[in-house]
């Protein structure tokens, strides 16, 4: 069987959290970066991205675009969705608030300046200890065992995991006063796949640094914010 193919940029962006489920699923991908803006107009007129978007993934002769129709068909088949409609509600849910969370900082490399990156971040920071830490320190704070939905690990815990590997890359005692969400993370970098997936060599990619950021918006034709 081919193996899934990830078309985007060689860089976190919205395609890390597919390379996570991936990785999750422990399906061996291949990635075909974007790297030009003649390249990524012949690939939209070569029909390849539905709603000339990106990230894609070609999977079990599908082309799948909108990450969230590409997370929860991977959920699905890694059997990382729950065991009923009750707990695939409460995995949504959480997963969109991971989303949320880990979605509100991908602006900060784009910014034009060093000081309009800092003042992003304290803004994101500012958002997520207001309204998405409590939440998840509070939700394990009652789990009984080790994952946020059910008893066993969940979508929802591999895009939180994902979302607090790329924050404390940025900041290292960002979980500082947030003891459940500190504990329960410290346990997910055990799992064997995370342990291998966050060791060098593995698909998942660093912070954005100035090379991916002009790669992206050459391609996309977008100038960097003020």
């Amino acid at each position: 069987m081919k193996n899934p193919v990830l078309y985007y940029f060689d860089g976190q962006g919205r395609g890390e959290v597919i390379r996570w489920m991936l990785a999750a699923c422990g399906l061996d991908f291949e990635e075909v970066f974007i790297t030009s803006r003649e390249q990524y107009l012949k690939m939209v007129a070569d029909g390849l991205f539905l709603y000339q978007q990106v990230p894609m993934l070609e999977i079990d002769d599908m082309q799948l675009v909108q990450c969230g129709a590409i997370l929860r068909y991977l959920a699905r088949k890694g059997n990382l969705y729950g065991d009923d409609a009750k707990e695939q509600a409460m995995i949504d849910m959480y997963t969109d608030g991971a989303q949320d969370m880990f979605n509100s900082s991908l602006g900060i490399p784009f910014q034009s300046t060093e000081d309009a990156r800092d003042d992003m971040w304290k803004k994101v920071k500012e958002k997520i200890f207001e309204r998405f830490f409590p939440v998840f320190e509070k939700a394990l704070q009652n789990c009984k065992t080790s994952c946020l939905v059910g008893a066993r690990q969940s979508m929802a815990d591999v895009l939180l995991t994902a979302a607090l590997t790329s924050f404390q890359a940025r900041q290292h005692d960002i979980l500082d006063g947030y003891p459940n969400l500190q504990k329960w993370f410290d346990e997910q970098k055990k799992i064997e796949w995370i342990f291998k997936f966050l060791a060098p060599g593995s698909k998942r990619k660093p912070l954005p640094d100035d090379k991916y950021v002009n790669t992206v918006c050459t391609a996309l034709n977008f100038q960097l914010g003020l």
